[in-house]
């Protein structure tokens, strides 16, 4: 008789708990682009040593989050104009196939998902949740990647999804922009409904575009202070 054995789930190590928080703290805008980070202070904050810090701190550098520059410190990454284009044109090219794949293998499921985002979006904005809002947007962007059962597509999605999601809590925007953002996504999950396939990634397509434009401006604004 075969005994079914479970999977044995490994405790996160403290490296990855730090790193964790890191970068959870990047994505929600709680530390901003550019920003100067100290290992004692980091150390001290966590609760930890300086090991697993400065463990975390290289972790997320591989990842694109952190620089560090020698003699100079860590530093949160702060993108450029150049790569703001790059970053947002392989959104317009990616999400739009990421859709589609989702909307043939995995229908329901996908627009049920994005029918709860839309609603949890609707809410934050009428409380001026704007920080939760964000992340929520970043939830909708996400399903076309949990939804298209692609594994090539989800793992380049993951490649710049921590860029996309701490850039986006960084837009220094209006609640017209805000809602602006959710009419997008209305009009995406509305068409999908109605089996307007390429009317949703034509439509998705400018509503990414249209964010690279503020994201832009954004930057500029910050290179100006």
């Amino acid at each position: 008789m075969v005994t079914k054995l479970k999977s044995i789930t490994r405790p996160k190590s403290l490296t990855e708990n730090v790193a964790e928080n890191l970068r959870l703290s990047i994505v929600s805008g709680e530390l901003t682009l550019g920003q100067p980070l100290s290992e004692a202070s980091l150390s001290e904050a966590f609760g930890v040593s300086k090991t697993p810090v400065r463990e975390a701190l290289f972790m997320l550098k591989q990842e694109g989050l952190i620089d560090i520059i020698p003699q100079k410190g860590s530093f949160v990454f702060k993108p450029d104009e150049k790569s703001i284009v790059e970053l947002c044109n392989f959104r317009s090219y990616l999400e739009p196939v990421a859709v589609e794949e989702s909307m043939r293998n995995s229908r329901e499921e996908f627009l049920e998902s994005l029918e709860i985002c839309i609603v949890k979006m609707e809410h934050k904005l009428r409380n001026k949740d704007y920080k939760a809002f964000l992340l929520l947007d970043g939830e909708f962007h996400e399903s076309f990647f949990h939804f298209c059962q692609n594994s090539f597509l989800q793992k380049s999605y993951q490649l710049v999804q921590y860029h996309i999601g701490a850039i986006r809590s960084h837009l220094t925007s209006t609640d017209e922009a805000m809602e602006e953002i959710l009419q997008d996504h209305r009009k995406i999950y509305e068409m999908l409904s109605a089996g307007e396939l390429e009317t949703a990634q034509a439509t998705l397509r400018s509503h990414v575009l249209d964010i690279k434009t503020l994201i832009e401006a954004c930057v500029l604004s910050q290179k100006a202070g």
